[in-house]
């Protein structure tokens, strides 16, 4: 079971979670609630069920609410052996995969579960991708952040077609290596084949010639234009949307050191 904690300093969340890794297609592989044809064979979709759950902690005060995180996460999986075939595909493979996942986002959007979201693939790994759907972290500004971070790109973009740009961002992550996003205004549910055709050769490019661990993330605010991010190493979608992941409960935490401390000493 995981469960969203929001600080009351800086208004970020943190994920409690007891999760110990490992494949998610080989833990969750029980019966696909859709499929899709993919080259000769299907994508199939697995719904991973009770990962998300709110606090039952119910914290009034003036810092403090409650972190109401119902969310949905499922895999969408093109592969069902260890291989990482996504550096064998072809541009119009990723091109389809891409479409597919616009399409899935299109169907779940109309239950309203969240306005983030971010799509992971670990490129080097098994052949799925990791949607999660959130109510938070809610990042709706007056403008979109994606449009002015590209109209104010200056030297940092590595790349540019009439559809998208590749750039640097002004403020990177640690472990973010590029951004690309639509230069013009566009949810993911609503790409078409002309975005995703650039999009996809250039992440063809990325990851023939970086040899490296790489993640490709795709991820949507409120605002509701996506971004695609290039991350080292393997990184999970929740860390994407730039929430930490804790591995202990600060409640279990606190018991343990009133245990062995002894205030009668």
């Amino acid at each position: 079971m995981e469960e969203y904690r929001l600080n009351p300093l800086d208004f970020s969340f943190s994920l409690l979670s007891d999760e110990k890794g490992g494949c998610k297609e080989c833990i969750y592989n029980k019966d696909e609630i859709k499929s899709i044809e993919f080259k000769n064979g299907y994508v199939k979709v697995y719904e991973i069920k009770d990962r998300v759950q709110p606090s039952k902690y119910e914290l009034t005060g003036q810092f403090f609410k409650k972190s109401n995180s119902h969310g949905y996460e499922e895999i969408i999986v093109e592969n069902n052996k260890h291989s990482p075939n996504l550096r064998n595909y072809s541009a119009e493979d990723i091109e389809n995969l891409l479409l597919i996942i616009s399409n899935r986002l299109e169907e779940i959007k109309k239950y309203e579960i969240g306005d983030n979201f971010s799509i992971t693939r670990y490129v080097d790994g098994h052949d799925y991708w990791d949607f999660v759907v959130l109510p938070i972290p809610r990042h709706i500004t007056e403008k979109c952040y994606v449009c002015e971070s590209i109209k104010n790109i200056g030297n940092r973009e590595v790349f540019r077609t009439s559809n998208i740009s590749g750039y640097i961002p002004f403020s990177p992550n640690t472990n973010e290596i590029l951004k690309i996003a639509p230069l013009k205004h566009t949810s993911l549910d609503k790409l078409d084949n002309v975005v995703a055709f650039d999009l996809s050769n250039l992440l063809m490019k990325i990851i023939k010639n970086i040899k490296r661990e790489l993640t490709i993330s795709i991820i949507q605010s409120g605002n509701e234009h996506f971004e695609v991010s290039l991350l080292a190493g393997n990184v999970d979608p929740v860390e994407a949307l730039g929430i930490k992941r804790i591995n202990y409960s600060p409640e279990e935490t606190a018991k343990k050191l009133r245990e062995e401390i002894d205030y009668g000493k």
